[in-house]
């Protein structure tokens, strides 16, 4: 059965598709942030969860939730010759942390390196080991040891030791006795392992984990192929220390990794071997907030500084720009301010990608547009007073298919239901206004004549109405009408003179009908000697 994660309250959900939510358990000494929302990425059959806890996290298909990264040891072990034994030569050790699968014995995480110990030389003894730590993550199973064999410099897996406690262990095991793979390279530490530290942005790529810090923010670091608890690898963004908000979207297509500042787009592409090339993609255009990238059919939209960027094949691309910029380069419409604080979404039901904006004197996001892909046309923007949403994604439900859902500051999950045309009972007020007409002759004065409405005809007439501003640019209201719409198509009384015509939709109709129109037409001609 399908289930979602979800972060509300200070508290970890798992929530079934009929809605039951359960909470989970979070390590010692995790807790969940009040003011950051938490950023989520599958991995494997795992998500993984950083931003919005003290820790960067894990939850696996038993919803056990770990930290993503263990501390490391502080300090190196200690070795020292012990009794007659098989072993002669020089020797150094070192260990790490790990969590064992309790069923399979699976390795699930290891943490980075301990210092190296110092060298021992012993003759046909056995070698003490003391000084290993216990860890201060207390799901740690084990402690993992690596020495050298005689007379190399590689180190191999020597003993796991059971628990979590100090111990004290006297082993004379042979060069032949252990791992006969050297020890992991892929290991190291990363933002969101130590307290205070976490990750800003995630996303998941050539099955690979891929991050930036709170601190280093121009830094993108990255696990090995099929890693999730060690980070060694890391890329510098040019231009270091050019702004305060460093590295700002992570953008996963199929073949390429976009990397986003502010102002710039950089792309990350696999080159050879396991290495990887950066390449600059768009100077002077970036992403403003992390959290309104979406991925849609290997195409990344994102919100700029001045509207709604795509970026596919055919590079970076504003989609709002013809139609609705005002929107975005002005403070007419949103607070410009919370741009950063943006969130996006993609509405598989209508296949619209939305976001979610707080309207300008205010910093709720209480409201929302949406791009139809299909179309090209925007809508909105729209209203939802009846809740602050919190954040906009989907869920599934029991046949696997995707919802959309809106979360709200009130604590509770909101969902789409293209079945009912009132808000829970109430009735939803539409209203909408078109741009002023002109005719393509904006200083022309014009007779308007017999506005038409074409609509789906409903089961009553309602109560909607539309109005009529006829005059110059700034014409205020000078006729309304009361459509009938049992009709599907209706005609209305000729309007009057003036250089513009904007037409007005709103209202209602009932708590048990909508209201869904297909276009009007406003025949004119222009006044004058004929």
């Amino acid at each position: 059965m399908p289930f979602d994660i979800f972060a509300a309250g200070g508290t970890l959900y798992r929530m079934t598709t009929a809605g039951v939510a359960t909470a989970l358990t979070l390590p010692t000494g995790v807790t969940l942030s009040s003011t950051r929302a938490a950023r989520m990425v599958i991995s494997g059959r795992n998500i993984v969860i950083t931003n919005g806890a003290t820790r960067s996290l894990i939850v696996d298909p038993e919803f056990t939730v770990r930290p993503l990264i263990l501390r490391p040891p502080s300090s190196a072990p200690t070795i020292a010759a012990g009794a007659a034994g098989g072993l002669t030569g020089t020797y150094r050790c070192k260990y790490t942390f790990i969590i064992k699968d309790v069923n399979s014995g699976a390795l699930l995480s290891e943490s980075a390196f301990s210092p190296i110990s110092a060298s021992l030389t012993v003759a046909a003894q056995l070698i003490a080991v003391t000084g290993v730590q216990a860890s201060p993550d207390t799901q740690t199973t084990h402690r993992r040891l690596y020495r050298i064999a005689t007379g190399g410099t590689a180190y191999f897996h020597w003993i796991d030791l059971d628990g979590n406690t100090l111990t004290e262990i006297h082993s004379d095991a042979s060069d032949a006795a252990l791992a006969l793979v050297a020890a992991p390279t892929g290991l190291g530490s990363a933002p969101g392992m130590a307290p205070g530290t976490f990750m800003t942005v995630i996303a998941a790529w050539k099955d690979r984990l891929w991050g930036v810090g709170n601190e280093s923010i121009d830094t993108l670091v990255y696990t090995n192929a099929s890693t999730s608890y060690g980070w060694p690898n890391s890329i510098n963004i040019p231009i270091a220390g050019a702004d305060e908000f460093g590295i700002t979207g992570i953008m996963p297509r199929r073949d390429e990794l976009g990397i986003a500042k502010r102002n710039v787009l950089f792309k990350i592409v696999t080159s050879a071997g396991s290495s990887f090339d950066l390449i600059k993609v768009k100077e002077g255009k970036g992403c403003w907030a992390p959290a309104s990238v979406v991925i849609i059919d290997d195409i990344a939209y994102f919100l700029g500084e001045d509207g709604v960027y795509t970026w596919g094949p055919g590079g970076v691309q504003s989609i709002s720009d013809e139609k609705v910029r005002g929107w975005f380069a002005t403070t007419t419409y949103f607070n410009r301010s919370e741009f950063q604080n943006a969130v996006g979404r993609y509405n598989s039901t209508y296949h619209w990608y939305e976001l979610l904006l707080a309207p300008t004197g205010v910093t709720a996001r209480t409201r929302w547009i949406a791009y139809d892909i299909k179309t090209g046309k925007w809508f909105g923007p729209h209203l939802t007073d009846d809740f602050t949403p919190a954040f906009a994604s989907s869920m599934v439900d029991a046949n696997s298919l995707s919802v959309p859902i809106l979360g709200g500051t009130d604590g509770f999950i909101y969902y789409q239901d293209s079945a009912a045309t009132t808000d829970d009972g109430t009735l939803i007020t539409m209203s909408g206004l078109s741009k002023r007409h002109d005719g393509n002759t904006p200083d022309i004065e014009k007779l308007w004549l017999q506005p038409s409405l074409i609509s789906k005809i409903q089961t009553a007439a309602g109560a909607f109405s539309i109005t009529a501003a006829v005059g110059a640019l700034n014409a205020g209201v000078t006729l309304t009408f009361s459509p009938n719409m049992t009709l599907g198509r209706e005609k209305f009384a000729r309007l009057d003179r003036g250089r513009f015509v904007q037409i007005g939709f709103a209202g209602t109709t009932s708590a048990s009908q909508g209201v869904e129109i297909y276009g009007y037409e406003v025949p004119f001609h222009e006044v004058g000697r004929r």
